[in-house]
């Protein structure tokens, strides 16, 4: 079984073996229950790729559990002179590749059911997000600034687009640093805001300033912020994975 790594510390940390089903499923359901909370409260990061996470996990558990399962040795009982194949008995499955089948049984159908809900939510929240370049749009767009905004409320970040870590063919990381708070209205529009970001923050003579509102109440961090600067990379063109 040491082919399956199964580890508490190893890639396999989130999930548990059924030692007690009863409980397992409400421990499961707990969790699903959970995510749906901040679904209602339109929260999706970091719990969209937490869930992605586990069912990359899970995927690759049920990949390795068939590759191991294949590859135990059966024992020759006849020949099929038909199909002109090797009559085998049946693999012999200890305990822990049933309590394995039980646990990606249990998981996978919820888990999935939540990130689909999750997924649906995102691209409802990301409809709903309207963005605009502020004044010119410059040639170099690797480095400027992201107005996010809702109501009269404004909140700048400064964004910079580094090379692939892993491969050229990844996507670029996007990364965002606060900036400063503005409140829009008539004397303070974007061009306003992004005079003053180049006046007083400004590392680029005329940076490129993209602006993002939404008629809809989003929490910044888990998720407009989020979904602003995975439209960044729809705006500029930037190559993704």
């Amino acid at each position: 079984m040491d082919d399956l790594n199964w580890n508490a510390s190893g890639p396999l940390r989130w999930f548990t073996l059924p030692t007690d089903e009863e409980a397992d499923m409400y421990r499961l359901l707990a969790y699903v229950q959970r995510i749906d909370g901040y679904y209602r409260e339109r929260k999706l990061y970091p719990y969209l790729d937490e869930l992605r996470d586990r069912l990359d996990q899970l995927t690759d558990l049920h990949r390795r559990r068939k590759e191991l399962t294949s590859s135990m040795p059966r024992e020759i009982t006849g020949l099929d002179l038909r199909q002109g194949a090797l009559l085998r008995t049946s693999q012999r499955e200890d305990e822990l590749l049933r309590l394995i089948d039980t646990m990606m049984d249990r998981n996978l159908p919820e888990l999935s059911s939540a990130l689909e809900r999750g997924s649906a939510l995102r691209a409802e929240l990301a409809a709903s997000i309207r963005v605009e370049p502020v004044g010119l749009l410059p040639l170099y767009t690797d480095e400027g600034y992201l107005i996010i905004h809702h109501g009269r409320a404004a909140r700048a970040y400064a964004y910079s687009l580094s090379l692939p870590v892993v491969s050229p063919d990844a996507r670029r990381p996007l990364r965002t640093r606060y900036v400063a708070d503005y409140t829009i209205g008539i004397t303070c529009t974007y061009e306003h805001v992004k005079a003053d970001l180049v006046r007083n923050h400004g590392f680029l003579p005329n940076p490129a300033v993209f602006a993002f509102a939404s008629e809809l109440q989003l929490p910044a961090i888990e998720t407009f912020v989020p979904l602003a600067k995975q439209l960044v990379y729809e705006v500029v063109g930037v190559r993704r994975a």
